[in-house]
């Protein structure tokens, strides 16, 4: 069973829903968890909200782990200021003794996700038209969640959750208009300010410990689109 403590910030929400709507894996509110002994998994990410980790804690009175959904480019220095609050959660809970699984996700591209949504509604890049990204499908993004849960990854380390593939914005905007047109006018997740402090990652780490082979972008958005 997964256990929040309140509401979750993007992408955090989104691949947890997707994840309880796939398997039998119930996400339930820490103050509607039922009583009982058996394990849980505290998933926590930074939220619309500052809560009580330590007294989260105390309320499930039986063992945990805790898995951080984070977000590529938490830091202690980075200027966004959501990026910064991630990383003193993210040394928060690693220091909570509990075993803990972190994991820090590109942007998230896939049918019907925030972020594509946004790029087929062709909007104004500006100065970010050039920024080089690391995204990763939204597909894969819920299967590393499936494997963790579930076993198959060992409850350790942080992760970034990022594609091989290296595209401009520019460039995922034009294949996301070239798709069709958006369902909504989507959202940018992550934050513009955000994006602006992407590095490019190394997908290498997260595809081994994982046990994925991420397929090509463009070749899957084409298929799913069609």
């Amino acid at each position: 069973m997964i256990v929040i403590p309140g509401p979750l910030d993007p992408p955090a929400d989104r691949l947890l829903a997707a994840l309880a709507s796939r398997a039998a894996e119930p996400v339930v509110e820490a103050r509607a968890l039922p009583a009982g002994r058996e394990p849980v998994t505290l998933a926590i990410s930074t939220g619309p909200f500052v809560f009580d980790f330590a007294g989260t804690v105390a309320s499930l009175a039986r063992p945990f782990r805790v898995l951080m959904l984070s977000r590529l480019g938490a830091h202690p220095d980075a200027r966004a200021p959501g990026l910064r609050r991630l990383w003193r959660l993210e040394e928060h809970v690693r220091g909570g003794g509990a075993p803990t699984l972190t994991l820090r996700f590109a942007p998230i591209v896939g049918p019907g996700a925030p972020l594509w949504n946004r790029l087929r509604a062709r909007p104004r890049l500006g100065a970010d038209a050039s920024r080089l990204l690391n995204p990763v499908l939204e597909a894969d993004a819920v299967e590393t969640l499936a494997r963790a849960l579930d076993g198959r990854a060992a409850w350790r380390d942080w992760f970034e959750v990022a594609g091989p593939e290296i595209w401009s914005l520019s460039e995922l905007a034009g294949l996301a208009a070239e798709l069709g047109p958006a369902r909504d006018r989507g959202a940018w997740t992550p934050p513009r300010e955000e994006l602006a402090e992407h590095r490019l990652a190394e997908a290498g780490p997260w595809c081994e410990h994982f046990g994925l082979g991420p397929a090509p972008l463009s070749a899957t958005l084409r298929e799913r689109a069609a």
